[in-house]
């Protein structure tokens, strides 16, 4: 009472600023309200004991000592405008320093409100009227009451920082308050009041927002204010997984982080810049553009020169980081001195990695090359071990006498060509298949390898001796060889027959006679007519492969008897 009576004299009990010559400020109106008689521990509603003006918002903060409480309580009378949840006129108290604080409750009518405790040492009182209708306001009286905490004194956590930008974070938060949040089950709420230039607001952006339980709204949460910090100068409230970037009206803003339990594990870091709006009402063009010493965003605002390609969005469109040439963007001193180590400790990986490259290399060179010189020696083994197989070979068929053939048969029957290429082949005989071709090609390379001259032979066939023909020119099988003979000059490797081969008997010098009992007498008129057998043997594929290697017969009679 004294405060407003000291400004505005009592006339008819009502308090009157006439005599002024300019009418009284908010402060001046709200100082009874806003600023508590500390002597008697009163507050009053605006203009008290008047009614309360029009259009007035004051705020009231209320303190105790540490382990004291605070209680409230309305005396006299209590008149304020009623209305629908009290949407006009109110008194609005909150338990905490704040007013995000936790709301105890808000009033109006001509009901007192019950006595208000607080839960801690403070208080936050706000009264509000609107442009219509004058009460008769309240009368209350505080007192603190002294309580066990149970806990220590900490000092608030709070933090002060402004410039042309800057950052805030939560890793700001000392580790000791974390300890006592845990220790005492205390929420960690902190605040962090960026203040910039006169004239200037402020653009805010979030570069990392992860809350340990998002949509939790009651548990954690980042909040943005302008100038006060109510719920009425709220610019933003983040809860969820997401945080967008908020522009000031002003050159203050509070941030608020809270969390609960396990909510303290959450993360937020942002970037804040002070920028100026370029145009300016009443001011010419020439006026409305950015200083030397300012960047233009190309969105009608300025900030400071020395934002320009710093590696942060200082610009809402992100102008300021665009076009900036890797030089420029260089942040390190290449002669310090963990530079040096950096960069020696990668010079001597690369050059180790370089150096390995080059050693298997040469390495898987020297050994292909070894590989390739082997296979050549193996290559050439062969070729040798195979020019000597083939040159081991017989140059000059084996003779053998046998019996004259029997006049009856005809020599059609038995007696074939020899062809240029060592083929023999019976008259009138039709085997042009795809074999005979493959063993014409055979013979030809055997020739070759064996230098096998064979020119004006007759051959005569397996077939052809194994049958004769009688006087009705059937064929009939010839007799066979005498068990215990076997023809003379026959090789042990064609006959494995251990007979001997007897001595031939006494005979003229172009032919035998005389010697009935001799099975290989020729009985002919002839007396120069002999006969001769020659053995040709053919080598086999295997596997597709020609082996020139000279074979063994299976059978008792040669494979083709070539008669001279």
């Amino acid at each position: 009472m004294l405060l407003v009576s000291s400004i505005c004299p009592a006339v008819n009990g009502q308090y009157d600023d006439s005599y002024l010559d300019r009418p009284l400020t908010l402060e001046e109106r709200c100082r009874s309200f806003s600023e508590a008689n500390k002597d008697s521990q009163e507050f009053y509603s605006p203009m008290y004991p008047s009614k309360y003006p029009n259009n007035t918002d004051c705020t009231l903060n209320i303190e105790a000592e540490f382990g004291y409480i605070i209680r409230v309580d309305f005396r006299d009378h209590f008149e304020i405008e009623p209305s629908e949840n009290c949407e006009n006129d109110f008194l609005e108290i909150r338990d905490g320093q704040h007013g995000y604080s936790d709301l105890v409750g808000r009033y109006c009518g001509s009901d007192f409100p019950p006595i208000i405790t607080s839960q801690d040492r403070h208080l936050w009182l706000r009264f509000r009227s609107d442009e219509s209708l004058e009460y008769k306001g309240f009368r209350a009286v505080y007192e603190f009451i002294m309580q066990e905490m149970g806990r220590p004194e900490i000092p608030p956590c709070s933090f002060e920082t402004g410039g042309v930008a800057g950052v805030i974070s939560n890793a700001e938060i000392p580790q000791f308050r974390f300890n006592y949040s845990y220790t005492y089950r205390m929420p960690i709420d902190c605040t962090w009041t960026i203040r910039v230039q006169e004239g200037h607001m402020i653009y805010l952006f979030f570069e990392e927002f992860e809350l340990h339980q998002p949509n939790e709204c009651d548990v954690n949460f980042v909040d943005l204010f302008g100038e006060a910090r109510d719920l009425r100068s709220r610019l933003k409230h983040f809860c969820g997984s997401v945080a967008d970037s908020v522009v000031t009206t002003t050159n203050v803003m509070h941030v608020r982080f809270f969390a609960v339990g396990q909510a303290r594990h959450s993360k937020f870091k942002a970037w804040f810049t002070s920028f100026r709006e370029r145009i300016v009402e009443g001011e010419s063009d020439d006026q409305n553009v950015c200083r030397p010493d300012e960047y233009d965003c190309d969105d009608a605002t300025c900030i400071d020169a020395s934002l320009e390609c710093n590696d942060i969005k200082n610009c809402r469109h992100e102008y300021d980081e665009e076009g900036c040439s890797d030089l420029k963007k260089l942040k390190f001193d290449i002669t310090s001195q963990h530079i040096i180590i950096i960069l020696t400790m990668g010079c001597g990986l690369l050059g180790g990695m370089c150096f390995a490259m080059c050693f298997n290399c040469v390495r898987k060179l020297i050994s292909d090359g070894r590989q390739i010189q082997e296979n050549i020696r193996r290559s050439r083994e062969q070729l040798e071990g195979r020019s000597r197989s083939m040159t081991s070979i017989p140059s000059t068929p084996t003779t053998v006498v046998t019996q004259q053939r029997p006049p009856t048969m005809q020599d059609n029957d038995y007696m074939a060509t020899v062809k240029p290429n060592g083929r023999a082949c019976l008259p009138g005989s039709s085997e042009d298949s795809e074999e005979d071709e493959d063993l014409d090609d055979e013979m030809d390379e055997l020739e070759d390898e064996t230098s096998v001259e064979m020119r004006d032979c007759e051959c005569q066939t397996r077939d052809s001796l194994s049958t004769q023909r009688d006087s009705l020119g059937q064929r009939t099988p010839p007799p066979p060889p005498p068990p215990t003979r076997r023809p003379p000059g026959v090789s042990l490797a064609i006959s494995p027959d251990p007979v001997p081969t007897p001595p031939p008997p006494p005979a003229s010098h172009y032919g035998r006679t005389g010697v009935p009992q001799d099975p290989y007498a020729v009985e002919s008129d002839d007396p120069y007519r002999y006969r001769s057998h020659t053995v040709i043997n053919v080598s086999d594929k295997v596997s597709g492969k020609t082996s020139r290697a000279a074979t063994k017969s299976p059978k008792s009679t040669p494979d083709v008897l070539v008669t001279h």
